[in-house]
């Protein structure tokens, strides 16, 4: 036992130096889901240049972290880690929906294919979102673009029936699912009421053409042809 000082004192100052690269990650972590929520954020207000510049430094923070711990297998496979590069996914994939081009692989944001697979999975919730804003401002078109991508995001995640221990999936699923339902519900009574504004609209159109013309009680109105 001459040299146990020795070895205790190398475990020791191993252990000190994952301590410290352990709470480095812990710390770049919050800032890469900071990030990533920033750059939602600004998505949903419309200031897609900022939104760009965000997803584009959380890509950096999560290189940067990754080679700093790559000699340690068990930091770079942790929660947190897990967690911030789903958070990374999710931000940089909604990005890529609503600039109208094609999704980034997991490879291009330096994320697990598992994190990009549940990060796709929470685009569902800001797609609903964005939805839902296209249907405060009437726009029918838009509201329905929304639907379809959900609805084939959601066919997508479907495809993959693995057991939780390989991908814990499941959950996503039943979330998008769930979301996907509660979008189409909410499309068709957005639809209708839009369909009964405009009928209205028409209707009273028609009214003040008629009154202009007649200035009597009786307007003449065709009711049928508006209401159809």
């Amino acid at each position: 036992m001459k040299n146990l000082d020795e070895v205790s004192s190398k475990i020791e100052k191993m252990l000190n130096e994952k301590d410290n690269l352990r709470e480095f990650a812990l710390k770049k972590c919050r800032d890469i889901i900071r990030t990533s929520r920033k750059c939602i954020r600004n998505i949903h207000n419309g200031e897609m240049d900022v939104a760009i510049e965000m997803a584009a430094e959380a890509i950096k923070i999560n290189r940067d972290l990754k080679e700093k711990i790559k000699e340690h297998p068990d930091l770079l496979t942790s929660g947190y880690m897990e967690n911030a590069s789903q958070e990374l996914a999710e931000a940089n994939i909604f990005l890529a929906i609503c600039k109208d081009e094609g999704l980034p692989s997991p490879e291009d944001i330096g994320v697990t294919y598992t994190s990009y697979l549940l990060g796709l999975g929470d685009v569902m919730g800001e797609l609903r979102r964005m939805g839902i804003n296209f249907m405060k401002n009437g726009k029918v078109d838009d509201v329905e673009m929304v639907l379809n991508q959900m609805e084939d995001i959601c066919d997508k995640l479907m495809e993959f029936d693995y057991p939780s221990g390989l991908v814990p999936v499941k959950r996503k699923q039943d979330v998008a699912k769930k979301l996907l339902e509660q979008m189409r519900g909410d499309f068709v009574i957005f639809k209708k009421n839009k369909d009964f504004e405009e009928k209205i609209e028409l209707l009273l159109k028609s009214v003040k053409k008629k009154d202009k013309k007649k200035k009597e009680n009786d307007f003449g109105l065709d009711v049928d042809s508006v209401w159809r």
